[in-house]
Formats: C-alpha cells, sequence, structure tokens
C-alpha cells in the first residue's frame, strides 16, 4: 500500500516532500493509517484533531487518543473544543453541517498560522461512492456524479484510490491502534444509511461495485470537464471577473441562453459551481430578460444578484463585515482596516483638494468616539452643498450604486450620530466641511 501511496502522490503532483502538511485525525483508521503512511514516506506534518462534544467521554478519550499519536510520530498536535450543539442552533444548521463548517474554519487557521502548505484529510473510495448517491438523492447533475477531487486548492485526499478494505488491511499489517465512533454505526443520518443499507444490497448485484464506479468517475470528470470547456465557450462574451466579483451581462446571457436549445442546462452548468440549486436557477432564467432590479440570490458559499444592467456573483465571504466598530482615539481609527490610514493635521496649507483618494473633515465638529457601521434604512445625509437631509437610500439610486455594494460601504459616524463621511463613494456631509477657521483637520487617505 506505501508504494500505491507514494504513487497516487508523485502521478497527482498531491504536493512535495519538502511541504509541510497538516492531517485532519479524528483517531479513526482512516486518519490513523494516513498518518502512518505520511510517516513511513518521510514527509514533514503536524496532527489536528477537534473535539466536538457530541459523545460525551468517547469524545474525550477520542481526544486523549490522538494526543498520544502524536508522542508515537513526534510531530505537532494540535487540538480544539466545540459546543457544537450550539452553534448549530444558532445558525441553523444540521450537527453534520455545523461541525464541518467549524472545523474548515479552525483547519484554515492553523495552515494561515503555521504557513502550512496542504491540508489532507482521510477520505477514501468508499466515502467517494456515498457522497456520489447521496449528491444523486439530492439532485446536482453531472458535477455529483464526478465525486470528491482528490485535490482542491489546500486540501488533499491521497487515500481517495483506497478502499476501506485495503486501509483496515494496512491497518491489521501494521498493527496499528485507533479508535471506532459509535455514531458511524447509527443510520439516522443519511451518509450512514447509505453506507450501511444501501451500497450492501448494491454490492450483491455488483461485487465489484466500488472499481465501477472508480472508473465511472474517470469517465464522468472527463464528461465535466468537456461540459465546463463548452459552458465556458458559449458564455465567455457574456461573463467579466474583477477580482473576486463574477459579472454576466444579463441581456447578452439571456440572447445567449433563452435561444439556445441547451440554454438552461448550459445556465445549471455554470452556476450549479457556486452551490446554486435546480429551483434557484429556474427562477434566475425566468427573470434573465426582464428588467427586474434588486433581486437576490443566495446559496451556502455566494450570493447572486440582478443589478441594472447585470448579474452579479460573489463568494460570501466578501459579505463579511463589521457590523459595528467604535473608535476612542485616531490609533483605535487607524485599526479598523488598512484601506484606510487616518491623522489629524492642524495646517490648513497641507490640504490639496486635488490629491486623489485624500479626504479632508473639519475635525473640530468631531468628537471621540467614532462609529464606522454600515448603512440601514432611515439613514440620512447632508450632501456637500445642500442644507438639507436626504435619504441615503435616494442617494444610492441617484448614484446608482449596485445592491451588493451598499452593504460593503463603510459609514463614518460622529459621536452625536451624523454620517460625516461616506467611504467608496467619497462624500462628506455639509456640516463637516472644512472652512477657511478650522483648527483641526482629519486627513483620511484611501489606500488603493
Amino acid at each position: 500500500m506505501l508504494n500505491k501511496f507514494l504513487t497516487n502522490i508523485s502521478n497527482n503532483l498531491l504536493f512535495n516532500k519538502n511541504d509541510f502538511l497538516l492531517v485532519a485525525v479524528s483517531g479513526g483508521v482512516d486518519s490513523v493509517v494516513l498518518t502512518d503512511l505520511l510517516h513511513q514516506a518521510g514527509h514533514s506534518f503536524a496532527i489536528a484533531h477537534c473535539n466536538f462534544s457530541l459523545r460525551g467521554k468517547e469524545s474525550d478519550d477520542d481526544e486523549a487518543f490522538v494526543v498520544n499519536l502524536s508522542k508515537k510520530y513526534q510531530c505537532l498536535c494540535f487540538t480544539i473544543r466545540f459546543d457544537t450543539m450550539a452553534y448549530a442552533q444558532r445558525h441553523s444548521l444540521s450537527i453534520q453541517m455545523a461541525a464541518r463548517e467549524l472545523r474548515y474554519q479552525w483547519l484554515n487557521e492553523i495552515l494561515k498560522m503555521y504557513q502550512m502548505k496542504y491540508l489532507l484529510t482521510a477520505h477514501h473510495l468508499n466515502d467517494n461512492v456515498e457522497n456520489i448517491l447521496l449528491h444523486q438523492i439530492k439532485g446536482t447533475g453531472i458535477k455529483g456524479l464526478t465525486g470528491i477531487p482528490i485535490k482542491q486548492n489546500n486540501i488533499v485526499r491521497p487515500l481517495l484510490p483506497f478502499t476501506k478494505d485495503e486501509i483496515l488491511q494496512y491497518a491489521r499489517e501494521h498493527q496499528l491502534s485507533y479508535r471506532d465512533d459509535s455514531s458511524n454505526t447509527s443510520d439516522k443520518y443519511q451518509r450512514n444509511y447509505i453506507r450501511l443499507n444501501v451500497i450492501p444490497h448494491l454490492q450483491q448485484l455488483q461485487p465489484q461495485l466500488l472499481k465501477v464506479f472508480e472508473k465511472n468517475i474517470q469517465h464522468f470528470s472527463e464528461a465535466k470537464n468537456f461540459i465546463d470547456t463548452a459552458t465556458q465557450n458559449t458564455l465567455k462574451e457574456v461573463i467579466q471577473t474583477n477580482k473576486d466579483i463574477i459579472k454576466l451581462n444579463r441581456f447578452q446571457l439571456a440572447d445567449s441562453i433563452i435561444s439556445h436549445p441547451q440554454g438552461h442546462f448550459i445556465l445549471f452548468e455554470y452556476l450549479s459551481q457556486f452551490d446554486f440549486n435546480d429551483s434557484q436557477i429556474k427562477d434566475i432564467l425566468r427573470h434573465l430578460s426582464d428588467n427586474k432590479v434588486g433581486l437576490h440570490f443566495h446559496s451556502k458559499t455566494y450570493n447572486l444578484y440582478f443589478d441594472r444592467n447585470d448579474i452579479l456573483i460573489l463568494p460570501c465571504k466578501s459579505e463579511i463585515f463589521h457590523t459595528e466598530y467604535i473608535a476612542h482615539n485616531i490609533d483605535e481609527l487607524n485599526l479598523y482596516n488598512n484601506k484606510y490610514s487616518f491623522e489629524i493635521i492642524v495646517n490648513s496649507s497641507d490640504v490639496n483638494l486635488k490629491e486623489k483618494n485624500i479626504y479632508y473633515i473639519n475635525a473640530d465638529a468631531l468628537a471621540f468616539p467614532l462609529k464606522i457601521r454600515k448603512w440601514k434604512n432611515g439613514d440620512k445625509f447632508m450632501l456637500f452643498g445642500t442644507n438639507y437631509l436626504k435619504k441615503l437610500s435616494d442617494i444610492f439610486v441617484d448614484k446608482k450604486v449596485p445592491l451588493y455594494l451598499k452593504n460593503k460601504i463603510d459609514l463614518f459616524c460622529n459621536d452625536n450620530g451624523d454620517i460625516f463621511w461616506i467611504s467608496d463613494l467619497g462624500l462628506i456631509h455639509q456640516k463637516y466641511k472644512v472652512e477657511s477657521n478650522t483648527k483641526r483637520i482629519l486627513k483620511i487617505v484611501v489606500n488603493e
């Protein structure tokens, strides 16, 4: 098995000998075998274990086992305990989804903190078959037939070509100790139900079921690559990408899709990569050619907005922001975000209104603490050169601010609640403009 393991790493360019790796270790046979194989192959690695606090003493014993395992292999060991039940309730998630989110958030933090190259998980061929069957029950199209990728960004699954029987055989031959998770014997979870009740019946019909699926995964992966290329070619005039924002011209898209005999299929294949489901895609297709603005669809990973001329797709992470940040002094103001730099100047001769991305606020009219927040209904603002308050929502319409951007714009507020500066629009409140008699000036530099 070691030779096959090394060949798999080499043929698929999974990682290099000098890469420092992080291995997710539950204590079960799969992750223990993966750890031993890496040790036998001479790779440098650390192990990480999540205690989800779901099985009482059994969970604690798993954690203790993994800590001892790290001593055996003389490697770094990271452990953490989660209140998974509380997290699931707070975020309206299933226990499995909550555990998955908590696990990957924490593991990615370790990767960044210790500058590790890859995260390794112990998924194997049986897991892949279960995954495919589960996806087909839920309805994920061709993507669901391609299984779990062996390498996806910084996540690598080097045991994917191996069956569970091969893994168990290796553990027996090398006398490896491991932990059995009692929850794996319960079929109340969908994946367990498929493993315990569906696959054994299918194997009675086809004893070589796992190998057949392995070949099918290869065939469907090739078909998916072909379809992806054809889809991109069909939509290449429609798609623009700017950093993490994907922009589709909605009217060109309508022309390309509605008149195409496989229009729904093309749109499904394109949007399903962002985890939008068939029902959502049908709704998106239905609204392609109308003039509605502000429609919003969200998947577990992406948000999709109908703007005036475009459809915008953004990863959910780009929607994360401070709901409110309070700065008690200029130093705390500079800690908010490296997008901005702040300083107080007292010489008005230093003011150059022609400088790009630099704004000047009358600091005499400000009083700490200052607050930075996002837009909310009812906000009002006095535009420069006017003497009346105008609804911020109307200003956004006048300035043709896209829906997704409204929720990202930073509003800088005085201690009395006035919004004195609107960041992305560069708007300064009339009451806070610099006058000839202004003594103290807040200089704001927007760093590109």
